[in-house]
């Protein structure tokens, strides 16, 4: 379904379904900036109630994390939607 990183193709391979009516536009982005915000973040408080560790371990830590999950999430998100719009017959 997807051509690259997040780039869609125009139809599918396997079946020939035409994906140009399904349009995801901002909403991947801004799910993947949430659920990676809610991991991210109690994580992180959690870990300086219990440890204080110094700034730089959390910079360390977190920083590479959360652009781990993002990079990893975004597709993922993005092909979810497109497959929800098609589960429910949303087409542009």
């Amino acid at each position: 379904m997807l051509r690259g990183y997040a780039t869609m193709q125009s139809s599918c391979e396997a079946c020939g379904l035409e994906l140009e009516p399904f349009r995801a536009d901002d909403a991947p982005a801004y799910f993947t900036i949430f659920i990676v915000g809610h991991l991210i973040v109690p994580s992180m408080l959690l870990l300086e109630q219990h440890l204080q560790p110094e700034t730089w371990v959390h910079m360390a830590i977190w920083m590479p994390l959360t652009l781990i999950l993002t990079l990893a999430l975004l597709p993922r998100v993005k092909g979810a939607i497109i497959g929800l719009q098609w589960a429910l017959n949303v087409r542009n």
